[in-house]
């Protein structure tokens, strides 16, 4: 495994943690403190930021879970990779791709996220 994919696979357990105290230790072990999300629906920044974030998505969607649909490709501190959120019976309600830069300590700078398919998206 390499180091980018072990970083995103962590980046998914963020999105699927429920516990806030696990989840902040994950935020701080994966984003650099200054670190930003976008995407055509939500926007954080820093370490806050990204848990207010992922708390709402979780009061929207829950028991929804996030995971990773491709391998993680990367080129020195940029990296792109695939996803879809399910539903508690495993139903695919949206997918979408996400471009990364990681920071010197191999913590996620940025994140910018795309949504291939989701309801009402043409």
């Amino acid at each position: 495994m390499t180091a980018h994919t072990a970083l995103i696979d962590r980046y998914f357990d963020i999105w699927n943690e429920t516990d806030s105290r696990r989840r902040q230790v994950l935020i701080e072990k994966t984003w650099a403190s200054d670190a930003t999300y976008v995407d055509p629906l939500l926007s954080a920044q820093a370490h806050d930021g990204i848990d207010a974030m992922i708390r709402a998505v979780h009061e929207r969607f829950p028991h929804h879970t996030f995971r990773r649909t491709t391998a993680v490709d990367g080129f020195a501190d940029r990296l792109r990779f695939s996803w879809e959120l399910s539903t508690p019976d495993g139903v695919s309600i949206v997918k979408g791709s996400d471009f990364g830069q990681v920071d010197a300590d191999g913590r996620l700078r940025a994140v910018t996220g795309f949504l291939d398919e989701a309801p009402g998206v043409a």
